[in-house]
């Protein structure tokens, strides 16, 4: 088995189509084929199934796909040790984040990041919390910055935390409030519009509302909090959400902490088992610096 059939294997995994696959790996589709099938011949299993429309993996090809990451992994983690000593870093930088992360501009973070280490491409992806810790334990990304607790097959960088808010319409009663308590009357019988609930974030609001007796009227799921805000401004219902999630200067949505105070805690998560590579080194480094740095502009003088 060799390094180069196992990236063209992962390749066919991940993009579900040869024609496809083939372009990324860049080689033809009959040479693609051809070694897939040498792989699959040599582990005496098929690792696809083929059709006119898709391709699946199998329950061998599943069972290899992990394992293969990893291989592909360690030796890129190899090529970037040798780099960096050198200085230079090189390859891709695979990043997860939830939708908003306060604690790091990770737009800023990664262009800065980009600037200094030109060779490195990046990708960006967002989704739950949990699923992108997963997402680091199984070597599918590089890192991840999310929030709450995450599972023990990683290592925790603290970053920061964030105080949650009520996002109520500018002219809704509540919008006058200085701060409300999760057992205020006011919040009974009142519409909530809810971030997706299988996040991190959902939980922690759900836990605090059942401990102060507040059952929401959930009336909406929203997976997208842009699109969550906007549904607020309408009018079709409150939301607790991080203080982030609001544009800065909206006028017609106003923000009411909450007492006694929420919050959520923000971290970058790697894995536990094994040193991160080396572009998820330098990016987690820049981003503890940027936190450091916002600390002491915050102090003053």
């Amino acid at each position: 088995m060799e390094l180069r059939q196992l990236e063209q294997f992962v390749a066919v995994a991940e993009e579900r189509h040869f024609t496809r696959a083939a372009a990324r790996v860049h080689v033809g589709q009959s040479g693609l084929s051809a070694a897939i099938a040498a792989l699959e011949h040599e582990l005496g299993d098929a690792l696809f199934v083929r059709n006119n429309r898709q391709v699946t993996l199998t329950a061998a090809g599943l069972a290899l796909l992990p394992a293969a990451r990893r291989a592909l992994a360690a030796v890129q983690d190899g090529h970037d040790a040798v780099a960096g000593v050198r200085g230079v870093l090189h390859g891709r930088l695979h990043v997860g984040a939830i939708q908003t992360f306060s604690a790091v501009d990770l737009p800023a973070a990664l262009t800065a990041f980009r600037r200094r280490h030109p060779a490195v491409t990046v990708r960006l992806t967002h989704d739950a919390a949990g699923t992108l810790a997963r997402a680091v334990a199984d070597a599918d990304l590089d890192i991840a910055f999310v929030d709450g607790p995450v599972e023990a097959r990683l290592t925790r960088v603290p970053l920061g935390r964030d105080r949650l808010v009520l996002a109520v319409p500018a002219g809704d009663p509540l919008a006058r409030a200085a701060e409300i308590g999760l057992d205020d009357p006011a919040l009974r019988d009142r519409d909530f519009i809810a971030y997706r609930l299988d996040s991190g974030l959902e939980a922690q609001i759900s836990t605090a509302c059942a401990a102060a007796g507040l059952a929401r009227r959930i009336v909406a799921e929203i997976v997208n909090l842009t699109y969550l805000v906007e549904f607020v401004r309408h009018g079709a219902g409150l939301a607790i959400l991080p203080p982030g999630a609001v544009p800065a200067g909206a006028e017609q949505i106003r923000t009411v902490p909450i007492t006694p105070a929420m919050y959520r805690d923000l971290c970058a998560v790697v894995p536990g088992r094994r040193p991160p590579t080396g572009p998820a080194q330098a990016l987690l480094d820049a981003a503890l610096e940027a936190v450091s740095s916002a600390a002491t502009s915050s102090a003053g003088p």
